[in-house]
């Protein structure tokens, strides 16, 4: 999105601004297409399914590892406009020949599963009707879910809620190689909201500028999977964070629901930061209301987007929502809850970690997985391996 078209408009308050960290960091990725998940997907064939489960996951069966492609025709319309036709139906020979009242059928997401490649790969739709200058201005000004996304932001997760249990869809698995070079797959993951037992704060401080962090957060469950989530500044292809540009509605914001070897490496090994995992106190019941609140706000994500703001609408400002949204007024704002960097502080000075050392600087040495995760990083039990220090 180009920062120059906002730049005038939000000139008169981005000196209201200071920088924040509060962004998954950048990454320099290869072209990879538009994409969203806002329908629900379809069940894949078992057979379809064992290759994909990433190490170390609980029973195939739990998720569904996907290669989507999305096919959409477009046909010309008299008065010049284009509407998009089914990949089911047949092209009109001419505009005539589409009954004027009857209302264009969406486009669906059609499900291949190529031998050897099961990574998200979307075909672009035809051009529509070139925009007026105006209008082009007007929608740089509008959130999009439509644009050419970064490889890790080009698929949305959405949630299907079906009474105490709930499907999340196009779960991240990522593995990297270094930042720039990793492949992205994504699976369905199927929970029951009755066995949500814990919840985690995980803090990735940036090199160089620890008061400038990453907040991401992790829920835990009775059969021992973890669910990790990270709200972030979406980044379209060859995109990377600027505080002034955040601040001018250069990015969109998006609930990241990933694997949590994907969320947790990403820090430590692609990044070569630091890592630190709390474990936060609070009762199930209100841990199962902070994740109902956080998925039902990516799914609202995924039909009305949003801007990112480092200041209103950022990882911080959005967990801490969430987390009162469980237990109402528990984490109230003052200054530490907009600098990312002093959010596990102030947790700690609010006795919301489930700790027993008296000092924050204990609790900090204690919640460093860096060397844990370099031990328990390909086993199966690494959920668990990474934690054992935690609760010292």
């Amino acid at each position: 999105m180009s920062l120059c078209l906002r730049f005038h408009a939000g000139f008169a308050f981005c000196l209201l601004l200071g920088g924040s960290g509060c962004v998954a960091q950048p990454h320099h990725l290869p072209p990879a297409s538009p994409m969203t998940a806002n329908n629900p997907l379809p069940a894949q064939p078992e057979s379809a399914l064992s290759a994909a489960v990433p190490v170390g996951l609980a029973s195939p069966d739990l998720y569904r590892p996907w290669n989507i492609q999305e096919f959409a025709v477009r046909t010309r319309e008299p008065n010049g406009t284009y509407r998009l036709v089914s990949d089911t139906q047949p092209v009109p020979a001419s505009p005539e020949s589409v009954p004027a009242k009857t209302p264009p059928p969406p486009s669906r997401l059609l499900l291949q599963d190529p031998p050897q490649n099961r990574t998200a790969a979307v075909s672009p739709a035809p051009p529509a009707v070139r925009p007026t200058l105006l209008q082009a201005v007007a929608g740089e000004f509008r959130p999009s879910n439509h644009r050419k996304w970064s490889q890790n932001h080009a698929v949305l997760q959405t949630a299907d809620f079906k009474g105490n249990w709930v499907t999340v869809r196009n779960v991240r698995y990522s593995k990297y190689e270094s930042a720039e070079k990793y492949t992205t797959r994504y699976y369905d993951a199927t929970f029951n909201l009755e066995d949500i037992r814990t919840i985690d704060l995980i803090m990735v401080p940036f090199r160089g500028t620890p008061r400038l962090a990453h907040v991401e957060s992790s829920f835990g469950f009775a059969d021992g999977r973890q669910l990790a989530l990270s709200i972030e500044a979406r980044y379209e292809e060859n995109e990377k964070y600027d505080p002034l540009g955040a601040g001018l509605r250069q990015f969109e914001l998006i609930y990241v629901f990933a694997d949590e070897r994907d969320m947790i490496r990403l820090g430590t090994d692609a990044h070569n930061n630091d890592v630190y995992i709390y474990r936060l106190k609070f009762e199930p019941k209100e841990v199962r209301a902070m994740f109902v609140d956080a998925l039902q706000r990516a799914n609202k994500l995924a039909v009305k987007p949003e801007f990112y703001h480092p200041l209103a609408n950022s990882c911080v400002t959005n967990l801490i929502a969430h987390i009162n949204k469980g237990r109402p007024q528990s984490v109230p704002r003052e200054y530490r809850t907009v600098i990312p960097g002093l959010l596990d502080n102030y947790l700690f000075d609010l006795k919301l970690m489930a700790v027993k050392t008296k000092t924050f600087k204990e609790t900090k040495e204690n919640a460093k997985v860096n060397w844990l995760v370099e031990k328990y990083g390909d086993l199966e039990y690494f959920s668990a391996g990474i934690r054992q220090n935690m609760l010292r």
